[in-house]
C-alpha cells in the first residue's frame, strides 16, 4: 500500500457526506436513471438511505473528501418505504420538474418496481445498492475493500447472502463483482437493457 493509499480512512456513511456521495454517484454512474435526476434529488436519496434502519454504507475519505463509497440494504422493499416516508414530498417536488417525458416516467417506475420482477427468482432480500470510486483512485483495490467492509457488516447482523444488479455491458463492474465473490444468478431487463444479477454467499468458509 503506497503512502497516498494509506491516508485513506474508511467511515460509516453519515449525513454530512451525502452530497459528496451524490456527486460521485452522478460522476461514476452517469447512465442511470437516478443520476439523470440531478444533484439535489440524488443527495436527498442518500440522506434518506443514511437515515433508514434497513440500510448502511461505507465511505473512503482523505482529508474529508469522499473518494469512494458503497451502500447496502438488508431489504430493498423496507428501504423504499422508509425513503418515501421520510422524503416523499421532497421527491415529489424534485421529480415534478423532470417528469416531462414518457420515457423518463417509464424509467422511474422500472426503478421503483424492479423488486416485483425478481421476487420469484429465489434471491436474498439483502442487496448492494451502489458503489463508486473516484477516477483517480480506481484500479487500486479500493472498490474491493468497500465491498468487503459491507460484507463484514452483514456478517455481524446475521445476513449470509446478498445480491447485486449491474448492466450486462459494464465489463469492469461485472469483473469486480465476480472477483469479490459474487456468482451469476440470472438476468433481467432494466430500462430496456439486460442487467446481470449476482449473489454472494458471504458466510462461506
Amino acid at each position: 500500500m503506497n503512502e497516498a493509499q494509506s491516508q485513506i480512512e474508511f467511515k460509516d456513511i453519515h449525513i454530512e457526506y451525502a452530497r459528496q456521495v451524490a456527486a460521485l454517484h452522478i460522476q461514476c454512474i452517469s447512465t442511470g436513471f437516478i443520476s439523470s435526476m440531478g444533484i439535489d434529488f440524488v443527495t436527498s436519496l442518500y440522506e434518506a438511505i443514511v437515515h433508514s434502519n434497513s440500510s448502511f454504507g461505507v465511505v473512503a475519505v482523505r482529508n474529508e473528501k469522499v473518494l469512494g463509497f458503497a451502500v447496502f440494504t438488508t431489504n430493498i422493499n423496507t428501504l423504499y418505504k422508509a425513503v418515501i416516508w421520510r422524503k416523499g414530498l421532497r421527491f415529489a417536488l424534485l421529480l415534478a420538474g423532470h417528469m416531462c417525458s414518457l420515457k423518463r416516467i417509464k424509467r422511474m417506475f422500472e426503478t421503483l418496481f424492479y423488486p416485483t420482477r425478481i421476487k420469484n427468482k429465489d434471491l436474498p432480500s439483502a442487496e448492494m445498492l451502489s458503489i463508486a470510486v473516484a477516477p483517480e483512485e480506481q484500479r487500486k483495490g479500493l472498490a474491493g475493500e468497500l465491498i468487503e467492509m459491507g460484507f463484514r457488516h452483514y456478517r455481524k447482523t446475521g445476513v449470509d447472502k446478498v445480491k447485486v444488479l449491474i448492466g450486462a455491458d459494464n465489463k469492469a463492474g461485472n469483473k469486480l463483482y465476480i472477483k469479490s465473490g459474487f456468482e451469476p444468478a440470472g438476468q433481467i431487463t432494466n430500462h430496456g437493457l439486460p442487467s446481470n444479477v449476482y449473489v454472494a454467499q458471504i458466510n462461506r468458509a
